[in-house]
C-alpha cells in the first residue's frame, strides 16, 4: 500500500465525516432565514431558510460524493492495459503504476471538494454573524481556485516521478 493510497482514503472519508459535523455546527449557528447573497454594502440582500441550506447541502454533497466513487469505481474496472496507451507519455512507468495513480488521483477530488465545501460553511456563518460580517472573505474563491490547480496538476508530477517499469521487478 502506498502513501498516496492511504492519504487519499484517508482524507476523503475524514472529510465526509467532517463536513457532516461542519454543516450541523453551521446550522445551529445560522439565524432563520441566513443572508445567502451579500451587496455591495456587504450586507446580506438575499435568503434562505436555514432548512433549505441544510438539506440542499447535504443533498448536493451526497450526490457528489456519490457520482466521484462512481467515476472511480467504473475507472478502477478498466484493464490495466488500456492506460498505458491513454498515458502514451507515462507508458514506461508501466500499466499499474498509471491505473493506481489516477484511481488515488480521482479519490483526491471529493476529498478536496468536502474541505473546500467545508471552508465556504465556515465563512457563510461568519458572514451571518453581527461581528464579523464585514471582514474580508476573498481568500476563500482563490484558494479554491489553487486547490484545483494543485489537483490537476497532481497527475503528471506524480507519474513524471513515479520509477519507469522493468519486467525483471514484477
Amino acid at each position: 500500500m502506498s502513501i498516496d493510497y492511504f492519504v487519499s482514503r484517508a482524507w476523503r472519508i475524514v472529510s465526509m465525516v467532517a463536513f457532516g459535523i461542519a454543516l450541523l455546527v453551521v446550522y445551529r449557528g445560522l439565524p432563520d432565514p441566513a443572508a445567502v447573497h451579500f451587496g455591495e454594502t456587504g450586507r446580506g440582500d438575499g435568503f434562505l431558510p436555514k432548512e433549505e441550506i441544510f438539506y440542499l447541502s447535504a443533498g448536493i454533497v451526497t450526490i457528489l460524493n456519490v457520482l466521484a466513487l462512481l467515476l472511480i469505481k467504473s475507472v478502477a474496472n478498466v484493464a490495466e492495459q488500456v492506460w498505458g496507451k491513454v498515458f502514451q507519455v507515462f507508458a514506461s512507468k508501466g500499466d499499474a503504476t498509471i491505473k493506481s495513480t489516477l484511481v488515488n488521483w480521482l479519490h483526491f477530488l471529493p476529498a478536496l471538494i468536502n474541505t473546500y465545501l467545508i471552508l465556504v460553511f465556515r465563512v457563510l456563518l461568519l458572514l451571518n454573524d453581527q461581528r464579523t460580517y464585514d471582514a474580508d472573505y476573498t481568500y476563500i474563491t482563490k484558494l479554491g481556485i489553487i486547490l484545483i490547480l494543485v489537483w490537476l496538476l497532481y497527475l503528471p508530477i506524480r507519474l513524471f516521478l513515479s520509477p519507469t517499469y522493468s519486467p525483471e521487478e514484477a
